[in-house]
This record gives structure tokens, C-alpha cells and sequence, in this order.
């Protein structure tokens, strides 16, 4: 009676391991030097942009896109390197696609931003030619001047 006991306490603990193992990787905290260093780009791109007064909707298209501030970009970049370098095992592959199409937006954007060419988005959606390019891309951005792995 007492080893069925045993046998059944062990189970029940590697359970309640497992579950708690789930719940820890579904509540990750973001990082507070993250959190810090997108709040200020949006404070100081809040203080250099003037506020604008509300305007009737026009028939004219603006003439180039807003873009977000290069500090936002590279906040991105960095968490989201970050994100993908540490995935749980045992995501889901959603998971994993997810990341990874976040990830090649945000460099685009900061290659666009920084006039870096890149050709990710003609290469097929996985495979080693887009490892390869955003290896290469990652690697023009760093000679850019842009701080990828902080």
C-alpha cells in the first residue's frame, strides 16, 4: 500500500511540475530595460513632433508614410531578437512562425530606414536562403551604425 502511495505522490508531483513548467513560459515579463527604452523614444518623438491641429479629411495622400523613430525600430529588433533566440521548447510551430515574421518586418523596416538593401521579401518563407539573408542584413545593420544584440 505504501509503494502505490509513493507511486502515486510521484505522479501527481511530475504533474503538477509539468503544468507549472506551461504556466511559467505563458507569463514571461517582458524586460524593464525594454519597457524603459521604448517609453522614452515615444516620449522624446512625442516632444520633437509639434502637436498637430485636427483637419478635415482631404482627398490628397500624404506625401511620405510616418514612420516610426529608429529607437522604436531598434527596441523592436532587440526584443524580438531576444524572443526568438529564447523560444520554449515545446511551442507551438504558430508560435515560431509568428516570431519570425515579426522579426523579418522589423528588419525590413529598419533596413528601409537605414537604406540598407535586403531581398527578404523575395525569398521563399523558409529555408536557408532567408537564414542567410537575415544574416546578411543583420550584419549591414550593425555596419550601419544600428545596436542589434544589446
Amino acid at each position: 500500500m505504501l509503494v502505490v502511495q509513493i507511486v502515486l505522490a510521484a505522479l501527481l508531483f511530475t504533474a503538477l511540475l509539468f503544468f507549472a513548467d506551461r504556466w511559467a513560459s505563458r507569463c514571461a515579463v517582458e524586460d524593464p530595460i525594454t519597457i524603459a527604452e521604448r517609453r522614452h523614444a515615444r516620449r522624446t518623438h512625442r516632444r520633437r513632433t509639434p502637436a498637430r491641429p485636427r483637419r478635415v479629411a482631404s482627398a490628397a495622400a500624404p506625401a511620405e508614410p510616418v514612420r516610426r523613430p529608429i529607437q522604436v525600430v531598434a527596441a523592436d529588433l532587440r526584443r524580438l531578437n531576444r524572443q526568438v533566440a529564447l523560444v520554449p521548447s515545446g511551442s507551438t510551430l504558430v508560435r515560431w512562425k509568428a516570431l519570425w515574421a515579426a522579426y523579418d518586418g522589423v528588419l525590413v523596416e529598419a533596413a528601409e530606414m537605414l537604406e540598407c538593401p535586403h531581398e527578404l521579401a523575395e525569398q521563399p518563407a523558409a529555408g536557408n536562403a532567408r537564414d542567410i539573408e537575415r544574416v546578411r542584413v543583420l550584419a549591414a545593420l550593425e555596419a550601419a551604425g544600428l545596436v542589434v544584440h544589446g
